[in-house]
């Protein structure tokens, strides 16, 4: 519910092409979705978040709807800065575009363009264990009417390998609220990495909800496969 009186619902379907280089990569997203809502919350990143006040002036006249189509498209870059040796960890620097492809008029998007760059951080210890350390900061574009806040996000996490093939990490993430007043999205999360082969790969993820701006819970599960 996100802190209103009402539950939103979404479907988040990306498609990701990723194009790899010695020492970084480069993806685009092109996600279909569907949302559920009144309008107080909207997708942002690829995730549900609140971007109105509840006030009567600031909400859709249809009360709850469920729409979908196209997303925001994102294109990410990413650089390896220093890569994992010693006691150093793999160090990357992130910058990523949201392009707003998604119809903010059917409230899929806030039809403004995001601009975000970060440092993600990992480093492998006693064979099995992975730690993560990753922080961002998004510049988000306002649509007319609504003003809202720059975003932080940073998570941290362990992963820990069952076997060669099988990874499974537990993450705390949290976000800035995007309008003031409001409490920041925070959320834990369990993930899986299965690699069927060099090739392919199957991924699953559960989220669960530890404020009002973040969803009472989320359910993931995707593949891979590298050509």
């Amino acid at each position: 519910t996100y802190g209103t009186t009402t539950r939103s619902e979404s479907v988040y379907v990306p498609f990701t092409l990723k194009r790899l280089f010695e020492q970084g990569d480069l993806a685009l997203t092109i996600p279909f979705v569907t949302l559920r809502t009144t309008g107080e919350t909207t997708l942002i990143d690829g995730k549900p978040q609140r971007v109105r006040t509840g006030r009567k002036a600031d909400l859709a006249p249809t009360g709850t709807v469920t729409k979908g189509g196209l997303g925001d498209m994102v294109l990410k870059g990413r650089y390896y800065a220093v890569e994992e040796h010693g006691l150093l960890p793999t160090i990357a620097l992130v910058a990523k575009v949201k392009v707003p492809t998604a119809d903010s008029s059917q409230g899929l998007g806030t039809g403004k363009f995001d601009e975000g760059f970060g440092v993600e951080v990992s480093r492998r210890f006693l064979e099995r264990f992975i730690g993560y350390f990753d922080v961002s900061y998004m510049i988000i574009g306002s649509p007319a009417g609504i003003t809202l806040k720059n975003q932080t996000v940073f998570d941290f996490g362990l992963g820990y390998y069952f076997t060669k093939q099988l990874l499974s990490s537990l993450f705390y993430e949290e976000r800035t609220a995007l309008i003031t007043g409001q409490p920041n999205p925070r959320s834990v999360l369990f993930t899986s990495d299965y690699k069927v082969s060099q090739a392919f790969r199957l991924n699953a993820a559960v989220e669960v909800g530890l404020s009002d701006g973040a969803p009472d819970y989320g359910l993931t599960g995707g593949a891979s496969w590298r050509f």
